[in-house]
């Protein structure tokens, strides 16, 4: 065996990647509050983790799409008292959970995939069972995140 050649000449440039790569959108939000969310409104998640784009409005408690496609949502909520978690999108129920409690302190999650399409709304909703608090060492916290964009 001889040694070896010279390297060749550069091939040509690769295709482009998909531009849909380049579409993200992703938050992740806690509640910072012993006082339990008042119900039938969007519970607030007042600091932000993470907030690409600003979807999520931490004063408002809504992410509001701007990327449309399938998106990921899921809440870890610690609780004191009773809890029922709604995640609504444009004011409509797409899942509930509900949790009694039975010990000082309990944690409840649940997630979702949702179809959204530009401007959607999806926030998360209490009831009476309205239970949730963000403490320390305790916290609530609400994710989400687009999967594949349309």
């Amino acid at each position: 065996m001889g040694i070896p050649g010279l390297p060749g000449v550069a091939g040509p440039p690769g295709l482009p990647g998909s531009f849909k790569q380049k579409q993200q959108s992703a938050f992740s939000v806690t509640r910072q509050t012993s006082q339990y969310p008042l119900k039938n409104i969007p519970v607030i998640f007042n600091h932000a983790i993470t907030n690409t784009n600003n979807d999520y409005d931490t004063t408002t408690g809504k992410f509001i799409c701007r990327l449309p496609g399938v998106y990921y949502f899921v809440f870890h909520s610690s609780h004191t008292a009773n809890l029922c978690v709604s995640l609504l999108k444009n004011q409509r129920k797409m899942a509930s959970f509900c949790d009694h409690k039975t010990n000082s302190m309990q944690v409840s999650s649940g997630g979702t995939l949702l179809h959204l399409a530009a401007a959607d709304e999806v926030w998360l909703g209490v009831n009476d069972y309205n239970g949730m608090v963000g403490i320390a060492s305790s916290d609530s916290i609400f994710s989400g995140f687009l999967l594949f964009p349309d």
